[in-house]
């Protein structure tokens, strides 16, 4: 099992760009593809669209209360979506070992669960055996070799630590570690990444459990797989969310060349930098219900530069309590249909199921473009309710979920400093 020490880790880190360069000039890769999977569809195909909506939509309720074709030679690994999260497939160490954890654009550190482990919550497949892999390493540090400036990492008896909590419940805390990542390629061959700095979590809490290891961190930080990645991925990925009542329901992830988004109907919005933390922040300055405008004002009467968030961790749209009262009263005033209560008690506002029934259209306002938004986006229909698929969030930003991003194909450019949007079929992606 091989050591790394801080300056060798820094050295690594510096030449990682470099490294990949050659990698990808020699496998001739301009990016890698994914698969998306509805995770309840995935094990549990018999799940009705209601539940499968349902399950969503509680996930997210529970997170916020606690706080276009292939390049032939592309590497490529599964991943799998929960309702309202993404769960990608890679290979960690030698020999190769699966790992399946929750891809976060919210996040940055990549971490499993590892053992030998003291605390650690149910998962489907074994633990990663730190031991049993010839090309892990650990980051050794002192005072005069000091951790990467990274947020939750820290020195502790001689190693680089991590300790993270994150807004829905989930921590992690272990080595910070090197270790070797393989993915598959359309060309069936495999692409390996050496030195790929990632959290090994030995005393891990999530109060949900199930299929997810950790976290794929898709953030803008330095230490998310997206940065690390290098030229394999050119700093950019776009993904493309499926509808719940679709067959199959598989969509795709891209990296690299292949992920930009662009073509007639494409709304390119600014990434707003400097914000608290390394979130994808954009300007939402306005909903538009039917033809009433709402602007999206903060505290000092102004649109706040990146008062959003997009969050492929959370289901629903997610605003304070006084812009969601705002929009609650333009829908009920202009759906003209009287309110239901929610039977799941999920969501506040809801209207009887009925053939009927019309509602207002719903346009996301971004400083860079308006985002119309169709029916399955912004409402959800269970048992015999319509509600609106909008919550409320006072501890945490205000995001942008996965349901609002359905059969779009959404791409997120770091060094452009942008994210696109651009409605499309997503069956086709």
């Amino acid at each position: 099992m091989a050591t790394c020490t801080a300056s060798c880790c820094f050295l690594e880190s510096i030449l990682i760009f470099s490294i990949l360069t050659v990698f990808s000039a020699a496998q001739n890769i301009s990016g890698f593809t994914a698969n998306l999977y509805q995770r309840d569809a995935f094990y549990n195909p018999n799940l009705s669209q209601t539940e499968l909506i349902r399950r969503a939509v509680a996930r997210s309720v529970w997170r916020a209360n606690m706080s276009s074709s292939i390049t032939p030679n592309s590497p490529t690994a599964d991943i799998i979506r929960d309702t309202n999260q993404f769960f990608m497939k890679i290979r960690l160490g030698t020999p190769p070992v699966e790992i399946i954890a929750l891809a976060d654009t919210g996040s940055d550190l990549t971490w499993t669960q590892c053992l030998p482990c003291t605390r650690c919550f149910p998962q489907r497949q074994p633990l990663f055996d730190t031991r049993a892999s010839s090309s892990y390493g650990t980051i050794q540090c002192d005072p005069s070799l000091p951790c990467p400036p990274w947020h939750g990492i820290k020195c502790l008896d001689g190693l680089c630590r991590h300790n993270i909590r994150y807004a829905d419940g989930m921590r992690t805390k272990g080595l910070l570690s090197t270790e070797t990542l393989r993915m598959d390629s359309t060309a069936y061959s495999t692409v390996q990444i050496p030195n790929y700095i990632f959290g090994c979590g030995m005393n891990n809490e999530d109060n949900v459990g199930g299929i997810g290891s950790g976290v794929i961190g898709l953030g803008a930080g330095p230490e998310s797989i997206v940065t690390q990645l290098g030229d394999l991925s050119g700093r950019k990925f776009s993904y493309c969310l499926m509808p719940l009542d679709l067959s199959g329901r598989v969509s795709h992830i891209h990296f690299g060349d292949r992920a930009a988004v662009s073509g007639p109907g494409t709304i390119t919005v600014p990434l707003v930098p400097g914000q608290r933390g390394n979130f994808y922040h954009v300007t939402l300055e306005a909903f538009t219900v039917g033809r009433t405008r709402i602007p999206f004002t903060g505290h000092s009467g102004a649109v706040e530069q990146g008062n959003f968030i997009i969050d492929s961790g959370s289901t629903i749209i997610r605003v304070s309590r006084h812009f969601y009262e705002q929009i609650k009263h333009v829908v009920t005033t202009q759906t003209h249909a009287p309110v239901v209560p929610d039977p799941y008690q999920l969501l506040e506002l809801c209207f009887r199921k009925d053939q009927s029934l019309q509602l207002p259209s719903i346009v996301a306002n971004f400083r860079g473009g308006n985002v119309p938004l169709k029916r399955f986006n912004a409402f959800v229909t269970w048992e015999s309710v319509t509600c609106l698929a909008f919550g409320v969030t006072e501890k945490f930003h205000n995001t942008y979920g996965s349901l609002a991003q359905q059969n779009f194909l959404v791409g997120f450019d770091q060094y452009a400093r942008r994210v696109s949007f651009k409605p499309f079929q997503c069956s086709h992606a």
